[in-house]
């Protein structure tokens, strides 16, 4: 029987990062690949970003399906989840979650396509002497901690009063709107939150916190492609980062740079 800490690992919906997911879905396992003699391993690439945001309760649930279907239908003593970048580019990351097993039908995998397709990810299947399943999603990758030049802002306004108006008119519009979250995700309401990224990344922007206002916008158009499903912990982290950018601008206005 788990005991009390296994058994909150193996909660997945609590999973607050992909590490933390894996370990969780590892736990889950665990028991189930010792009753029938078999190694579980996991394989991952380090090109894979520590720090990806997703739908990992989601994703939970469909690796968790996948590992019991590997265990269930093992090929010999040892099934690994390996772990692949596929597709690497700004804010985002691409990954195969693949497991090998004994051949099976076309039709075992359908709820796994439909869950996934939920979050905009897809199921491949290749069969030969062993059946590859190979679950592609995409993650958010967060840009660098908040980092707002205050220097260059400064020389753009021209003077100290000036940027401290600037940063007072900021931080409030941005204390306003993050307050507006909880209202959108609370309503479910996609086109809010979409008008609320908008609206502090473009804040974010003038305040030359460029890598953070790029990622509102992306979470912003991923919102507008595919609904609210999977994406109120990437939309959190996001209004976490803005805050601390916020707290950051209203002390930026002294001489010294800001970071």
């Amino acid at each position: 029987m788990l005991d009390t800490r296994a058994a909150r690992a193996a909660c997945i919906i609590e999973s607050t990062s992909l590490p933390d997911l894996l370990e969780r879905v590892g736990t889950r396992h665990a028991w189930r690949a010792r009753r029938r003699g078999i190694v579980l391993s996991l394989d991952v690439d380090p090109a894979v970003e520590a720090d990806l945001v997703g739908p990992f309760d989601i994703l939970g649930d469909v690796l968790s399906s996948l590992l019991a279907h590997a265990i269930d239908h093992a090929p010999c003593g040892e099934v690994t989840l390996r772990i692949d970048v596929v597709g690497d580019g700004p804010g985002r990351q691409v990954l195969h979650f693949t497991t090998e097993s004994r051949a099976a039908p076309a039709d075992a995998w359908q709820a796994l396509r439909e869950t996934l397709g939920s979050i905009r990810g897809r199921l491949l299947v290749e069969q030969d002497l062993t059946c590859r399943a190979i679950v592609e999603v995409g993650l958010i990758a967060p840009p660098a901690p908040p980092h707002v030049d205050v220097a260059a802002l400064r020389n753009t306004l021209g003077s100290d009063a000036a940027l401290y108006e600037v940063v007072t008119a900021l931080g409030d519009a941005l204390a306003a709107d993050v307050g507006h979250l909880e209202h959108a995700l609370a309503r479910g309401d996609a086109k809010a939150l979409r008008q609320w990224l908008h609206r502090v990344s473009g804040a974010l922007g003038m305040a030359e916190a460029t890598g953070l206002a790029a990622m509102g916008i992306r979470l912003e158009q991923e919102v507008a492609a595919g609904g609210l499903a999977g994406m109120e912990l990437a939309v959190r982290r996001f209004a976490l980062d803005a805050t601390r950018a916020q707290a950051w601008l209203r002390e930026g206005h002294l001489p010294d740079p800001l970071i």
